[in-house]
């Protein structure tokens, strides 16, 4: 069993035998109770700190430039996602939304299980912080915080919440609620572009301490010539027709001169092949060599003696951690702005439903029409990518 699936194994049986210890301070909502249910903990986590944002005029124009952002980004993800789905029924298109889990299966976005469960707790972190500091700087008083789990038999998809007083916030002016409601999704895309500066100042250190020997790869499409020359994923390519391969561009660009039925000399770690092209699916005249591939690199000897064998690997695992976190709070941070129902969008969305059409029953169905019409492409794009 790899790292990972350890790991996973383990937090789950003792985030288990924690909210058995503690089931007298959990909450459950049944679903399809036993086989899909959400587990709440309530705590006053971080509850203190929030209070230090109460009347804060900096956090109040944060919340303010959120709502602005909110909405754009309500604007963008909508379009894509609309358009995108169109795309995909074309043939033109992948789909544009999938689970994102740590599990290797057909019609899901693979998140290493340590990067997945990192990522998803902080990006939580700070989306529901967001919003409890906003809520404090509108004086809305914030009841509790606390964790939950989504279950599929067992707990498995961690997320952490914050209680504003609801009765308060439905009081206030629709500017103080659609600050609060829009601050999560925007400081996840703040840390999101914060992480990217990170990865940036790092990205120097980072390639010092390695050097390019080749391309990893990562599938190997079945039957497809470099399948039928003898590559199989995993392999390391270090040179084609005798010109050195360090990045996919390289193998890219050779194909770009070559003609199907033209012959590919590979060379690989451990062996060396002879493989002739065929034709690329989507243009018969293309040459076609069927393969994904990842850089590969080793450790650069100077570096290691200068600060150790460590250093690199510590350095790979930082630069993945990075980019997945980066990821994930962006592609999170914007779904959460979808115009759906209990999403920090939909509930923006029902604000401006409820000023701009004064009759409450007629901007409670446009509401609902709306939100059963995204979770409709949205379960379309899920279907498409188990089937494309």
């Amino acid at each position: 069993m790899s790292i990972d699936g350890i790991a996973a194994l383990v937090f789950i049986i003792l985030l288990a035998v924690f909210l058995f210890l503690k089931r007298k301070q959990v909450q459950l909502q049944r679903a399809l109770f036993p086989i899909i249910y959400v587990i709440m903990y309530r705590t006053s986590f971080g509850l203190r700190a929030m209070n230090y944002a109460k009347n804060s005029r900096l956090v109040k124009l944060f919340g303010d430039v959120s709502i602005i952002a909110g909405f754009l980004g309500m604007l963008l993800i909508s379009v894509e996602l609309v358009w995108g789905t169109v795309k995909v029924f074309l043939g033109e298109g992948i789909p544009g939304i999938q689970p994102v889990l740590p599990i290797e299966a057909k019609g899901v976005f693979f998140v290493p299980f340590i990067y997945w469960i990192l990522s998803i707790f902080l990006l939580a972190l700070v989306h529901e912080f967001a919003h409890g500091i906003v809520a404090r700087a509108y004086d809305i008083p914030v009841k509790s915080s606390g964790f939950a789990f989504l279950c599929l038999l067992l707990p498995i998809v961690p997320a952490a919440f914050v209680e504003p007083d609801e009765k308060v916030v439905q009081k206030r002016p629709y500017r103080q609620q659609l600050g609060v409601f829009a601050a999560g999704s925007i400081s996840n895309l703040l840390f999101a572009l914060v992480i990217f500066g990170l990865f940036s100042f790092i990205s120097p250190i980072v390639s010092s301490a390695f050097d390019a020997t080749g391309v990893e790869l990562a599938s190997v499409t079945e039957n497809s010539p470099a399948f039928n020359g003898g590559l199989r994923e995993g392999d390391i390519i270090q040179s084609a027709n005798n010109i050195p391969i360090i990045s996919p561009q390289n193998i890219t660009s050779i194909l770009a001169n070559l003609s199907p039925g033209n012959n590919l000399q590979v060379a690989t770690s451990n062996s060396s092949l002879n493989i002739s092209l065929g034709a690329h699916p989507d243009n018969n005249s293309t040459a076609y060599l069927g393969i994904q591939a990842k850089p590969y690199f080793i450790p650069n000897e100077k570096f290691v003696a200068s600060y150790g064998a460590w250093a690199p690997p510590v350095l790979k695992w930082l630069t993945g951690f990075a980019f997945w976190l980066f990821m994930l709070n962006i592609g999170i941070g914007l779904f959460n702005l979808l115009p759906i129902g209990p999403l920090d969008g939909g509930r923006m969305f029902q604000l401006v439903c409820l000023k701009v059409f004064k009759n409450k029953f007629a901007a409670t169905k446009i509401w609902m029409y709306v939100s059963v019409f995204f979770i409709i492409l949205i379960l379309a794009n899920i279907v498409a990518g188990f089937i494309h």
